[in-house]
């Protein structure tokens, strides 16, 4: 999954994109019972609105990796936080159209992991609170075969709302994985993971 920051994090959307078009003319490293799903953009509010702190949110304003039922607090401590712009967790858990959606369609199919990516640069985080041994056992097995750092760079932030923990919460292993910067979208290492990741078995 791509693009929960929107336009603030639009090389993953790129990456995703990248990923969609190898595949579609390589289908056959799909192995023959994975179903392989792929969401290039969650916030298309944030990349409409430009590639910059002001395309990080939807049109309401809410982080939408803080708006999950995983921790989910209305204010959080900014130290070592994002703080380029003002932005809100929700009214509450799974306010926005966009949580929601993704929230149905992980409950209605049957996903054994999750790679959630992020830019800049601050590694692997698996999903749980505590981190679970399923999305523990993936991140390390990613970090063996790519450059992203497990564990990962410790800024002193509390992530409140996650996604990954959420996830990990429904029983799916769950990563976080933060590109190298915000620019690249580091295609050959990722496509490395991909590999992996289709061959993981929790």
């Amino acid at each position: 999954m791509a693009g929960i920051h929107g336009g603030n994090e639009w090389n993953t959307i790129a990456l995703a994109d990248e990923l969609i078009a190898h595949l579609q003319v390589h289908p056959e490293i799909i192995p023959g019972d994975v179903t392989l799903y792929i969401l290039h953009d969650l916030n298309p509010d944030g990349e409409a609105r430009g590639h910059g702190p002001e395309g990080r949110t939807n049109d309401h304003g809410v982080d939408l990796n803080r708006n999950w039922p995983a921790n989910w607090q209305a204010e959080w401590a900014e130290e070592g936080c994002w703080t380029l712009r003002t932005v809100s967790a929700g009214k509450f858990p799974v306010s926005e159209p966009e949580t929601k959606a993704l929230q149905l369609f992980l409950q209605h199919h049957e996903i054994d992991a999750l790679i959630s990516y992020h830019s800049a640069a601050l590694g692997i985080f698996p999903g749980g609170l505590p981190p679970d041994k399923d999305s523990v056992r993936l991140a390390k097995t990613i970090a063996a075969i790519s450059t992203y750092p497990y564990p990962s760079i410790d800024n002193g932030c509390e992530y409140t709302g996650a996604l990954v923990d959420w996830a990990s919460q429904q029983g799916i292993a769950s990563l976080d994985i933060e590109l190298t910067d915000h620019t690249d979208t580091d295609f050959e290492m990722n496509l490395r993971i991909l590999n992996v990741f289709m061959n993981w078995k929790p």
